[in-house]
């Protein structure tokens, strides 16, 4: 993964082979522009497909599973994905959805003005893929794995990575490492994509394609350009196992959008896709397909993994008093949102995960919207908000009989609360989560961050433990976005420049039964150290005292003493010492 250091050396690398550059872009005579229109990444422990329409996940016949993970296994986990929204329109008693689910809603290309899309089949409406160490005039690279996992040679795998730099479109909303800070994209200085990023793709789309949102739900065009940037991370550990994807909808039409809902839908199939489960957690803004049983006849003799999407960055909107939308237990007037840009504005918020929905075969209730018609937007509608498709009305926990607008929402590791197979025996799953209501007027643009996590698929971790493992990648990645993309590398410590107040990291982690804990702190102090639950419940106290100036190490036993026999999930221990107070996350894992 290239760091700051590299930036620098491309600087002058690219400068001293500009003509070198010119020469190599020059001799890629063979493609043919205007293509392609999908495109892989692949290089952690995920391989999977984009197109330029919004479907994802799916193979580029379109005929099968196209997420592979563990990649080098061929053992697919995901069948298909895409994005969806739900609109109503003034004065319009028909609520439209568009996106993309099997059908395609959506066609390349921006929108140039209201009502006008540019032509799809232009030479630049494509996908572009790029990654930072492979640009025109550059070193050679191996690009083996790309070649061999896209049915491709390694000539043609770089010739579209240096066609796709060279010809990023900055000027229809791609992102660039702005190196000389001018901001005016320069493909010899400059590098295309996301920071740090071992691989970005990038593309734009829109839905004024009647005949293809008819086909969707049976709706018309409501004017949305759909910008889609996709990016990963190479490395160890949870970097492996997750990419991100940001979508930028814009309001490109003269009429407003009204009670939005933006839905990530997916159709998950872990290894077979009559055996699977879907589930929910609403702390984490997280939906999650996983297996049914210990052992799957195409993942053997792996166990199966879980894969789950999770709302990192939901619509920046105007808080109200009186609410708490985002459940932090502050008031949303007085709260503060996160833009795109990574601000923090006053009186804003970011909305959570509002609704998880499933569908599955055996209750009508939870039966697929059907396309093609104008019933399967309102179906599909009605999920969007937490509700059953057919009627409208809220679902129903079975467990404690109470209305919610989240399907699923136990714990399957400990068979608590409302999990699947209650209601429907295991089979095909599809699943969304949704966040929403929230108004677009014309112009007003809303970025959407959604993270594919894959957990699990290793010996000894079973189908169970893969989502408990799930869980905790899910509140790494959060924290990895959060703190505006640091690279996931290990920590260099300079024993010159100590904290005078410190929390480390448990190691190990994840871990069972016992795992350590060490805080520094760099004055005489009063401290304690607790343990909590998800649900904020203190479970141990292991540090209540006054301690002098040094480092502590402190061995939390989860099956002893005042815990006595934790369940597998996460947990939170936090340090206070005088005026300073740190929190971490760790995970159970039996």
């Amino acid at each position: 993964m290239k760091n700051y250091t590299f930036s620098i050396f491309l600087i002058f690398l690219t400068f001293s082979s500009f003509s070198l550059a010119q020469k190599s872009y020059q001799g890629h005579k063979d493609l043919k522009f205007g293509t392609p229109i999908r495109a892989y990444l692949n290089l952690n422990s995920i391989s999977t497909v984009f197109k330029n329409t919004g479907i994802s996940d799916i193979d580029e016949s379109e005929q099968s599973s196209g997420f592979k993970f563990p990649k080098e296994t061929g053992k697919t986990a995901v069948y298909e994905s895409g994005l969806l929204w739900g609109v109503k329109i003034p004065g319009d008693p028909q609520v439209r959805v568009g996106g993309s689910t099997y059908p395609e809603g959506l066609q390349g290309g921006k929108i140039i003005s209201p009502g006008i899309a540019e032509d799809p089949n232009s030479l630049h409406v494509r996908i572009y893929r790029v990654r930072p160490d492979v640009y025109p005039g550059g070193p050679p690279v191996d690009l083996s794995w790309e070649a061999q996992d896209e049915g491709k040679t390694e000539q043609q795998v770089r010739a579209q990575y240096e066609l796709d730099w060279n010809e990023w479109r900055v000027q229809d909303g791609a992102p660039f490492v702005d190196i000389d800070s001018n901001g005016v994209y320069d493909p010899v200085i400059d590098i295309p994509g996301i920071k740090d990023a071992a691989q970005t793709i990038w593309f734009v789309a829109n839905d004024l394609d009647t005949t293809k949102t008819q086909n969707l739900y049976g709706t018309n065009p409501i004017g949305i350009e759909y910008q889609a940037t996709i990016w990963e991370y190479t490395g160890s550990g949870v970097s492996n196992n997750f990419f991100f994807r940001r979508y930028k909808l814009i309001n490109k039409s003269n009429t407003v959008f009204d009670n939005m809902y933006v839905s990530m839908w997916s159709d998950p199939d872990i290894g077979q896709s009559g055996n699977d489960f879907a589930g929910c957690d609403t702390m984490l803004s997280l939906g999650f397909g996983y297996n049914a049983s210990a052992s799957d006849p195409i993942y053997e003799p792996l166990p199966p993994p879980a894969v789950g999407f999770k709302l990192i960055r939901g619509p920046f909107i105007p808080g109200e008093l009186g609410q708490d939308r985002n459940k932090n237990g502050v008031d949303d007037a007085k709260d503060q949102g996160i833009t795109e840009d990574n601000l923090e504005v006053n009186g804003y918020i970011n909305l959570p995960m509002t609704a998880f929905y499933y569908f599955a075969q055996g209750d009508p209730n939870l039966g697929d919207p059907p396309m093609g018609t104008s019933a399967g937007a309102n179906q599909f509608y009605n999920f969007m908000q937490g509700k059953y498709g057919m009627t409208g009305t809220y679902f129903l926990n079975p467990v404690t009989g109470l209305p919610t607008t989240y399907s699923l929402s136990g714990d399957p590791v400990t068979q608590s609360g409302w999990v699947d197979g209650i209601i429907v025996p295991q089979g095909d799953r599809k699943l969304g989560l949704s966040t929403g209501p929230f108004q677009m007027v014309p112009g007003d643009q809303q970025t959407i961050v959604i993270a594919e996590i894959a957990a699990g698929a290793v010996p000894g971790i079973n189908h169970l433990q893969a989502i408990s493992l799930l869980k905790y990648y899910s509140t790494l990645v959060q924290d990895f976005y959060d703190s505006n993309f640091p690279v996931f590398v290990p920590n260099i410590t300079d024993n010159i420049l100590i904290k005078e107040f410190q929390l480390s990291q448990n190691y190990p982690n994840p871990f069972n039964p016992t795992t350590s804990l060490q805080y520094t702190i760099g004055s005489r102090q009063f401290v304690t150290l607790k343990v909590y639950d998800l649900l904020g419940r203190e479970v141990a106290t292991l540090v209540n005292e006054e301690k002098p100036a040094g480092t502590y190490e402190v061995i939390f036993d989860s099956h002893s003493g005042e815990v006595r026999n934790l369940p597998s999930g996460i947990y939170f221990y936090q340090l206070k010492a005088g005026g300073y107070s740190e929190t971490k996350k760790m995970i159970l894992m039996k």
